[in-house]
């Protein structure tokens, strides 16, 4: 172990530096008691003893000198021998004790030992501070007897229980010695409103309530309060001003108005004269003599007037002020109109809505994503039931299709089986993108040329009905690089952003052309554009267009959910879609996507070899018997050798009695589903576990998800085409986990 390194090397002129440098008098004493050294302030604090204070010195001979010059008195105020004490408090290391010197100076002196056997020794003159704290407390001595004196009636309780801890004079003689605020409300729920408004506001002026006096009489009082600290409690202090007498209104007006903490102002109604403002009014609207000049808008003082006359009072009139830097905000001014001195004078408060706005603002901004979320989540859940339902009887209609193409030779009904196959795979396609959309991720990402997914949008958009009557154009940028997609998606998305653009063209019989174009954006990415002629979408909907359920069309014409589910599709792919105007008449649709990044060489295990599959013995469970059948038939046409079951206990008896090279099992069944199927497989076949995995319709169920992502089991998704189902059973056989 390397020994500790050595401390640095502190100078001796350093420490005297650093010790001058502060504003406390210092001194270092050794185990002798001799003084090592000090500042200057040290010698400065002990007035006339400091002139013989040196190096060497004992700390007795500088007590003695004390006493001997008359700074301090022999003994002290409790008649103990100064110089015992000192020595007491020395040995003791006493910390922050306090001497007062015969000159009347008090400092406050702190002994700290050191490793050395000796002492540090502070010296610090808080006099000042003690004076200070002494005006403190005749301050509050002072504002004690002015508040019982004070006529008007002044109350202060706590905020959690309304405990009465100050009634003035004035207050005790109209009220009486009530131990709780609240009994002095004729309604008990208008203190809650008032100490609600206390912790909003801080301050409240002028809250107009019922209240009790002492002999059970009921009058009117307007309370005027702010939120304070009283040991350790919050509080509110509050001064009451009876309103039943409208002279004594009127004579303690300007007192409440002087003492309020809040923006009060006094003006005269017809000219907006300024006759009294607190100084929150000048910091917030500045120093003018005018009302009239802090309206942004002249025509609003007018309507406020016009407003505080009908009814006699406003709260919360909101209008445009100019503030005191010369910026418009909105405010809220609540006021009363009353008569002074023969004219009209309105008293008003008034606060700056800045911030308040902001919050509603976002308030109102969260609301609405919660409400996009809740519409999006109902959507999603709506079209994966439809999905789950439409599995089962899809993967038979593509099954059989497929498997009867490969089993006639007539054209014509080679044809036929053709469309049927093609409308199948549709439908498929459709119940997969339903998935994708409840799911918001696309299902296959592949490396897509945007320019042939195009091309086939147009051809099916022109195949319909919907086509007649406009030109779909296209200008395609050949030279685009490829992106990562789901091509049977993004089509999807092309094709309805054509067949809206053909429909508003229709229904306003304005336009005749729709343009899909190609080319990168500014950023790099690969867009889509489809443009049209038509009428465009008016100004004051732009902004809704992709919400779910959001419709321009009539009843039974749009659903709502085909620009949401556009907007959905191309958000997965890590890309945007916007709308934009056209000029002079148009609407044009950007899909923006990222470029493919550089493909990477596949270092995976290759397919497993013919004669693998054609010897492979497959278990298929399935409680759909036509699925099941299904199943079976298109993989012994791949050369698997199958047994059918229809139940996951079957299967447990078939297993017991064979061996399989794979097992394929539905996921929700009666009985014991799919996931008691595959507890069973690891507690009891457990080599098959590498060999199993699953086809099922609901991978949207939060069960499912579960088990799924914790059986750690390659799975596909109904309905499945002939060739994805024998690749997925060619990779259990060879214990892969996918094809």
């Amino acid at each position: 172990m390397n020994p500790p390194a050595a401390p640095p090397d502190v100078s001796a002129d350093l420490l005297i530096d650093a010790l001058e440098a502060l504003s406390e008098g210092i001194a270092i004493y050794d185990k002798d008691e001799r003084l090592v050294i000090c500042n200057a302030r040290y010698r400065e604090l002990l007035g006339a003893v400091g002139d013989i204070v040196e190096p060497g010195m004992l700390w007795q001979d500088l007590i003695k000198g004390c006493i001997r010059e008359g700074i301090v008195a022999p003994t002290t105020d409790e008649g103990e021998d100064w110089i015992a004490e000192s020595e007491r408090k020395r040995i003791r290391f006493e910390q922050e004790t306090e001497i007062t010197q015969t000159d009347g100076r008090t400092f406050q002196i702190s002994y700290h030992p050191t490793n050395s056997g000796g002492f540090v020794v502070t010296r610090e003159d808080i006099t000042e501070r003690r004076a200070a704290e002494e005006r403190v407390r005749a301050h509050d001595a002072l504002l004690g007897t002015i508040m019982d004196t004070n006529p008007t009636p002044v109350v202060m309780a706590r905020v959690k229980d309304g405990k009465v801890l100050f009634l003035s004079p004035a207050a005790r003689a109209t009220y009486g010695d009530m131990e709780f605020i609240g009994d002095y409300y004729v309604d008990p729920d208008a203190r809650a409103e008032y100490i609600a408004e206390l912790k909003t506001k801080g301050r409240v002026q002028e809250k107009i309530v019922q209240a009790w006096d002492t002999w059970g009489g009921k009058h009117t009082i307007s309370l005027s309060g702010r939120l304070t600290e009283y040991n350790g409690e919050r509080c509110v202090v509050s001064s009451v001003t009876d309103l039943t007498e409208q002279l004594e209104r009127e004579a303690l007006i300007r007192k409440v108005v002087e003492s309020c903490p809040a923006p009060v102002l006094m003006n005269r109604a017809a000219t907006g004269e300024i006759l009294f403002k607190s100084p929150e009014v000048s910091a917030l609207f500045g120093d003018g003599d005018d009302t009239s000049a802090f309206y942004v808008n002249a025509t609003d003082r007018s309507r406020f007037l016009s407003t505080l006359r009908q009814a006699g009072e406003v709260h919360e009139y909101r209008a445009r002020l100019w503030n005191a830097k010369g910026k418009a905000i909105w405010a809220a001014v609540s006021a009363r109109l009353i008569r002074w001195e023969g004219e009209e004078v309105i008293v008003s408060h008034s606060r700056d809505l800045s911030g308040q706005l902001q919050i509603e603002d976002e308030l109102s901004r969260q609301r609405e994503q919660i409400f996009q979320n809740e519409k999006m989540s109902a959507l999603g859940s709506l079209l994966a039931g439809v999905a789950h339902e439409l599995n089962n009887p899809l993967s038979v209609v593509v099954g059989h299709a497929m498997m009867l193409q490969d089993e006639v030779t007539d054209p014509d009904v080679q044809r036929q089986i053709g469309k049927i196959s093609d409308a199948a795979e549709r439908c498929a396609k459709i119940v997969k993108t339903f998935l994708t959309m409840a799911r918001q991720e696309p299902v296959r990402m592949d490396e897509t040329d945007v320019n042939d997914v195009v091309q086939t949008a147009v051809e099916v958009a022109r195949f319909g009905d919907a086509s007649r009557g406009v030109q779909i154009a296209t200008d395609l940028d050949m030279t685009l690089p490829r992106v990562t997609a789901d091509a049977d998606q993004i089509t999807q998305v092309i094709i309805n952003l054509i067949l809206n653009a053909e429909q508003a063209i229709a229904d306003a019989e304005t336009g005749d052309l729709v343009t899909v174009r190609t080319d990168l954006n500014p950023r790099g990415q690969v867009r889509i554009s489809v443009e049209d002629n038509g009428p465009g979408v008016p100004s004051d909907i732009r902004a809704r267009v992709f919400e779910p359920f959001f419709t321009t069309k009539d009843v039974g014409q749009g659903t709502g959910i085909g620009l949401a589910v556009c907007h959905r599709i191309v958000s997965a792919h890590d890309g945007t879609i916007r709308l934009e105007p056209v000029v002079p008449r148009g609407a044009r649709f950007n899909v923006s996507l990222p470029p493919a990044r550089p493909a990477q060489a596949d270092t995976g295990p290759e397919s497993p070899s013919e004669a693998l599959a054609k010897s492979a013995r497959v278990l298929v469970i399935d409680d759909e018997p036509d699925v099941a059948d299904l199943n079976a038939e298109v993989l012994e046409r791949g050369g698997f050798k199958t047994c059918v079951v229809y139940k996951a206990e079957d299967a447990f008896a078939k297993l017991r009695e064979s061996t399989f090279d794979a097992i394929i099992s539905d996921l929700n069944m009666p009985g014991v589903d799919g996931r008691l199927f595959f507890d069973t497989i690891r507690s009891e076949f457990s080599e098959m576990v590498p060999h199993t995995g699953f086809i099922t319709g609901d991978t949207m169920g939060q069960s499912s998800q579960r088990f799924l992502k914790d059986a750690a089991r390659p799975y596909i998704e109904k309905p499945v085409s002939p060739g994805e189902l024998r690749a997925f059973v060619h990779s259990l056989s060879a214990g892969r986990d996918g094809p």
